[in-house]
């Protein structure tokens, strides 16, 4: 039986169907949910996150490859009627604490306090950003395997000069070595099929500074991503004397001798972005 058969039945005798407006595309391509869990390199002790895992495919296939090495699942599901099927289906593997199964929303479950190390996922498009800087913003992770919308991982990855460099892609490629590890997964692999390319995201993590307070201060100085370095600070610098406690008169006669002064923002690279703050944060 394929997978999509499979999820016909299981439509029929759990009465729902996938909702667009939480994108709910459900992957019926196997070869897929295996070349994940390969990527993901289980080992013993791992505890390997899965978000929204829906009917359960790919948990099935993870907890399959988990129980080898010896490595744990956690499972984060918001919707209820999934959540009912995946305790029914995994009672054995939730008994043995081999799945741990939390119902409610993934931005809000703190994650380090779980062991997490891992995270091999498909996850709601619609919650990408906010996942991601969830997922930058912790520690002690070691890798991510995300399938996301193809333009999203375009952002993720851009340089700096190209008009998708960001915020967030700053602080992503500053503390994580970012590789597409395929890019051209149709439509067709997932029910209903979501309208645009889908591409496999893989972090390979590297801390060099994930703090809240550095992203709050790349994010305000992308505010004015088009003006140089030092008008941009000036513009900011109220907020971010405030945000993050800086002296703004400090940091008003700091950004006189600044490095790249005359740099446009969206032309500094994630390690000139970070030289900046350590400028600015230092005594």
């Amino acid at each position: 039986m394929t997978l999509f058969d499979e999820l016909q039945d299981l439509m029929v005798e759990n009465h729902f169907r996938p909702e667009k407006k939480l994108s709910q595309f459900f992957c019926i391509n196997e070869a897929l949910l295996y070349f994940i869990t390969k990527k993901i390199n289980l080992k013993k002790g791992d505890v390997v996150l899965e978000v929204g895992p829906g009917t359960g495919f790919f948990t099935k296939i993870l907890l399959s490859e988990a129980k080898k090495v010896g490595a744990r699942i956690v499972a984060v599901e918001l919707g209820e009627n999934m959540f009912e099927l995946l305790s029914q289906k995994f009672s054995e593997e939730i008994k043995n604490k081999e799945l741990e199964l939390i119902f409610g929303d993934v931005l809000e479950v703190d994650l380090e306090k779980l062991g997490v190390n891992k995270i091999a996922s498909l996850p709601p498009y619609h919650i990408s950003s906010a996942l991601v800087t969830k997922i930058i913003l912790t520690s002690n992770l070691t890798r991510a395997i995300l399938v996301l919308d193809r333009g999203f991982v375009d952002k993720i990855i851009a340089f700096e000069g190209f008009t998708e460099y960001g915020a967030l892609t700053a602080m992503v490629n500053l503390n994580s070595k970012t590789i597409v590890v395929e890019d051209n997964i149709t439509p067709q692999s997932f029910f209903p099929a979501p309208n645009c390319q889908s591409a496999i995201l893989q972090m390979d993590f590297d801390y060099k500074n994930n703090s809240k307070e550095y992203f709050i201060f790349l994010k305000e100085i992308f505010r004015h991503k088009n003006k140089d370095l030092q008008k941009a600070l000036k513009q900011s610098i109220e907020f971010l004397s405030k945000s993050i406690s800086w002296s703004e008169s400090e940091v008003n006669l700091k950004i006189v001798s600044l490095k790249n002064a005359q740099k446009k923002v969206y032309l500094l690279s994630p390690k000139e972005l970070l030289e900046v703050f350590n400028y600015l944060d230092s005594n």
